[in-house]
């Protein structure tokens, strides 16, 4: 999974206003609940656990949502379950509704949030998984930094593997996940990483795990064939 930040002091990246685009912090939670294709019990535990919900409208009407993290983070795939210090924020669980696919609408939504929250908050953190090219391309064309990719090592654990020109953030993340940082990415995608992580025994480690030298690296859980050279930054590829 790729690791990427906004801090206060960087600068958006321009991008053009969509006529009848609108974002701002939900408060409608049946409507919530509804596109998220969530309980309003789920909904309500949520917010009582400091998580606040936005949703995105094309005249009026609700098209994407995002959380925004203001006191834990909580990565289930990874099983991290960590504090946030005070001006710290983590940005989660985005979509997009279908109809509204293709129209530019997640960049211009974490753009939002981070112009209402800024003054509350000095460093946003947000994560997507490396074969989710349009969920990387928003965040890049948003303007956050990708800062590294989050691998499982041979032991099974979770580690950050930094970008060379980003490690100073790279290293403030991974403190803030509390996870070491590694030299390389090790899983060739993060289904098959995960799945040979937690039995490492099954045969189908030996086809990716760790990747081999030649330049095609054919994924285990048969999704996807990948170059190896573009392992590491294909999720910011336009």
């Amino acid at each position: 999974m790729s690791f990427a930040t906004f801090w206060s002091e960087d600068s958006l990246t321009p991008i053009p206003p969509l006529p009848g685009f609108t974002a701002s912090p939900a408060f409608d939670w049946h409507e919530l609940a509804e596109i998220n294709r969530l309980t309003h019990a789920e909904v309500i535990d949520r917010r009582m656990n400091g998580h606040r919900p936005y949703v995105a409208r094309m005249d009026g009407q609700p098209v994407a949502y995002g959380w925004l993290a203001t006191s834990k983070i909580s990565i289930g795939e990874l099983e991290i379950q960590v504090d946030l210090p005070p001006e710290d924020r983590y940005l989660w669980d985005f979509a997009t509704l279908p109809a509204w696919q293709g129209y530019g609408l997640y960049p211009r939504l974490l753009q939002s949030i981070l112009e209402q929250e800024i003054q509350h908050a000095k460093r946003f953190w947000i994560i997507h998984a490396p074969e989710n090219l349009p969920s990387g391309a928003g965040m890049s064309k948003a303007g956050f930094e990708f800062v590294g990719q989050l691998s499982f090592t041979l032991d099974g654990k979770v580690g950050l593997a930094p970008y060379s020109d980003s490690t100073a953030r790279a290293r403030i993340g991974a403190d803030l996940l509390q996870v070491p940082l590694i030299e390389a990415v090790l899983a060739p995608c993060w289904n098959c990483g995960a799945m040979v992580a937690k039995s490492p025994d099954k045969a189908e480690a030996d086809l990716c795990w760790p990747p081999s030298k030649s330049n095609e690296i054919t994924c285990c859980c048969k999704k996807e064939v990948k170059k190896s050279k573009n392992l590491v930054r294909m999720e910011i590829s336009k």
